[in-house]
C-alpha cells in the first residue's frame, strides 16, 4: 500500500473536479492521497479495537457471571452445515448483551422521533402500528400470478429451508373435496387485513368507498365460489373504518369481531341449514381489559417505554349456565378451524381475556356448541395439519360434524405455505348422517 502526504497542486487546475481522473495522474494509477494526524489515526484504530475485541469479551464476562453457556462452543459440537450455522447466527443474536440493550433504545428514538418500525411493524400516526407482512399483502402483486409463486417457492429454497406451496387453491379445493366426502360442507373465512379496514394512519390518504385489496383477492374467491366452495368474506359490507381494528395490535376490535361472529352464523345457516338442538343457556358477560398491543411487542421496545399506552376495551366473556367460562366442545356437529384471529379475546396468554372471541361468539349467535381447533400462526396449514394428524393417528375429530369453517388472516395467501395434506376418509360405516 503507498501512501504518502498531501503536496500543493502542480500543474494546471482540474477542470473536471477533484475527482476527475482524466486530469490527475495519480487517481488513474489508483492512488488515493491522505493526509490523517498521527493522533486521529490513534484515535480511530482504538475505537477499532474496542469494538472488535470489547463486545465479545464483555459478552464473555457476562455470560460467566450469570453461569450461561456460550453459544460459540455450537460451533465445535455441530457439523458446519449451512442449517447448523443459520442456527449458530441466530444463537448468537439472541445471546448478545450488547443487542439487548442497545437495540431496544435505539428502536423507542427511532420510532418517537422518526416513525420508523422494524421489518414486522409499521408506524403510522397517532400512534397506530400495522404488521409488515400484511401491508405488502394488501399493496404487493397478485399473489396469483405465476412468476410472483415461482418467486416465493425459489426464495424458500435458496434460502436452505424446505419446499412450499405458494399456490393456495390446490389446498384449499382438496380439503373442500375431502370434506365433501364425508358429506360436510367447508365454509372458508379470510379475515381482511388491518390496512385494507383501518389504513387510513399509515397511508395518510382519504378514507376509500372501497377497501384495498390484494389485486388476486376477488380473482380467488370467483374460481373457489366457481367451484362450490362456500366463501364468506367478512370484508364485505364494512367501509374502511378505525373502529374496526385495535390500535396497537395486528388484531379485529371485539365489537367487529363479534359482527363478524353474527354474520357468519347466518350465512352458515343458509349455506348448510343445520338441524335444531335444545335451547342454549349461554349468555355473555362485560369484562373490561387493557393492555399494548402485539406490534408493540414485535418493535421490541424498553418494558419501561411509555409512548405507547395501554389500550382499554371492553370484551364480553361468553358463560354457560353454570355461570362457567364457555369451552369447545369436540361433539359438536360444527368445527372451526383458526388462527390468532380465533385465539384473540380467548385464549388468555394473549392478553385480551378469555372465552370472549370468535368460537365462544360464533356458538353464542348459533345457539349450540362448537368444536375449535386454533392455533396462532400459519392459518394456511397449521390447522389442517393438526386435523389431518389426529385423523392419521385414529381420532376422527370430523365424526358428526356437517359444517367446518375455516379462518384464517388473508395475508396468508400472499406469505403461506399451502402445502398438500392427506386427510383419510372413514369407512362406509363410519359417514356422518
Amino acid at each position: 500500500m503507498q501512501t504518502s502526504t498531501i503536496q500543493p497542486s502542480l500543474g494546471a487546475p482540474s477542470a473536471g473536479g477533484p475527482t476527475d481522473p482524466s486530469h490527475d495522474e495519480r487517481l488513474r494509477r489508483g492512488i488515493l492521497i491522505t493526509d490523517v494526524q498521527r493522533s486521529v489515526a490513534w484515535l480511530l484504530v482504538g475505537l477499532f479495537l474496542c469494538g472488535i475485541y470489547g463486545i465479545p469479551l464483555s459478552q464473555a464476562y457476562l455470560e460467566h457471571r450469570e453461569g450461561e453457556d456460550s453459544p460459540l462452543l455450537d460451533l465445535f459440537r455441530r457439523k458446519p452445515t449451512p442449517e447448523n450455522l443459520r442456527q449458530f447466527e441466530k444463537d448468537i443474536e439472541q445471546s448478545s448483551y450488547a443487542k439487548s440493550y442497545t437495540q431496544p433504545r435505539l428502536q423507542l428514538l427511532l420510532t418517537e422521533f422518526g416513525r420508523v418500525g422494524n421489518k414486522l411493524a409499521l408506524v403510522g400516526r397517532g400512534g397506530w402500528l400495522y404488521y409488515k407482512p400484511g401491508v405488502q399483502h394488501v399493496s404487493g402483486p397478485g399473489f396469483l400470478q405465476s412468476e410472483v409463486e415461482r418467486s416465493r417457492e425459489k426464495d424458500v429454497l435458496d434460502s436452505g429451508e424446505s419446499a412450499i406451496v405458494a399456490d393456495p387453491r390446490p389446498a384449499i379445493l382438496e380439503f373442500h373435496r375431502a370434506l365433501a366426502a364425508r358429506g360436510i360442507r367447508l365454509v372458508l373465512m379470510p379475515i381482511p387485513d388491518k390496512v385494507a379496514l383501518a389504513g387510513e394512519p399509515l397511508h395518510g390518504r382519504s378514507v376509500p368507498q372501497v377497501r384495498p385489496e390484494n389485486p388476486d383477492f376477488q380473482r380467488l374467491l370467483s374460481e373457489l365460489r366457481a367451484q362450490s366452495v362456500a366463501v364468506f368474506d367478512p370484508g364485505e359490507g364494512h367501509a374502511p373504518d378505525l373502529r374496526l381494528f385495535l390500535t396497537q395490535d395486528t388484531h379485529w376490535a371485539p365489537s367487529y369481531m363479534e359482527q363478524v361472529a353474527r354474520d357468519l352464523a347466518r350465512y352458515v345457516q343458509r349455506v348448510a341449514p343445520l338441524p335444531p338442538v335444545v335451547a342454549s343457556s349461554l349468555h355473555a358477560v362485560d369484562q373490561p381489559m387493557s393492555r399494548v398491543g402485539d406490534l408493540v411487542d414485535m418493535l421490541k421496545l424498553p418494558e419501561t417505554q411509555t409512548f405507547f399506552l395501554p389500550q382499554s376495551v371492553t370484551v364480553h366473556q361468553v358463560r354457560d349456565a353454570d355461570d362457567a367460562p364457555w369451552e369447545p366442545q369436540e361433539e359438536a356437529d360444527v368445527l372451526l378451524l383458526g388462527d390468532s384471529f380465533t385465539n384473540i379475546f380467548s385464549l388468555e396468554g394473549m392478553g385480551w381475556g378469555a372465552a370472549a372471541g370468535l368460537g365462544p361468539q360464533l356458538s353464542l349467535a348459533l345457539g349450540r356448541p362448537l368444536d375449535v381447533i386454533a392455533q396462532n400462526d400459519s392459518g394456511a396449514y397449521a390447522t389442517r395439519q393438526s386435523l389431518a394428524k389426529e385423523l392419521e393417528a385414529g381420532v376422527d375429530r370430523l365424526h358428526g360434524k356437517r359444517v367446518v369453517i375455516w379462518e384464517f388472516a388473508s395475508r396468508e395467501l400472499s406469505v403461506g405455505n399451502w402445502k398438500h395434506l392427506a386427510f383419510p376418509q372413514p369407512r362406509p360405516t363410519e359417514v356422518a348422517p
